[in-house]
């Protein structure tokens, strides 16, 4: 396929998600090997992209925004079942990053995979790179002007202005500080 064909696929693609639902602003583009389980409830700001291979599954009460600027690589997987996921503007994402906003967890006092689940929103500050295949848990808040490092699994607050990384994820250094 020659590359005019297949942004006119994506443009139409995003038209068709447009009329699905879909809130985006101009400029925006929604490549057409995406996949939502719910269209409704999801905005995406201008001069956005959303790569190949991306899946967003939330049911009717869940809500996802992504911001201006912003783009989401290949293979991301977001799941946000009742939940909210907020990215803000200028939002960078690599390939292979996964959203959870609903995950189970271990408790010793039930049996596994029985109501043992986290669900809470995820909020992704402006000015964000979050690398390859990171993970970022329920309940996570990123701030401002952060990066976060490949392979990073990220639970909790990440303050702005800051560099993270690792398994689980610390604060690598404050971003402007002299080596």
């Amino acid at each position: 396929m020659t590359r005019v064909f297949r942004f006119g696929i994506n443009k139409l693609y995003t038209i068709y998600n447009y009329l699905r639902g879909v809130k985006t602003a101009n400029g925006s583009l929604i490549h057409y090997r995406s996949d939502f389980i719910w269209r409704r409830n999801i905005s995406i700001g201008s001069k956005t992209v959303l790569y190949k291979n991306l899946s967003i599954y939330m049911s009717k009460k869940g809500r996802f925004s992504l911001g201006n600027n912003s783009h989401i690589a290949p293979y991301a997987y977001f799941l946000i079942e009742n939940q909210t996921l907020t990215i803000g503007n200028d939002v960078g994402i690599g390939l292979f990053c996964s959203f959870y906003c609903s995950s189970a967890i271990f408790s010793a006092d039930k049996a596994p995979f029985l109501n043992n689940l986290d669900q809470r929103d995820i909020k992704i500050g402006n000015n964000v790179v979050i690398g390859t295949h990171s993970i970022i848990l329920p309940g996570t808040e990123i701030g401002d002007n952060v990066f976060v490092a490949a392979n990073s699994v990220v639970k909790g607050k990440l303050e702005e202005g800051s560099l993270y990384g690792g398994s689980p994820c610390k604060l690598i250094k404050k971003l402007g500080e002299d080596d």
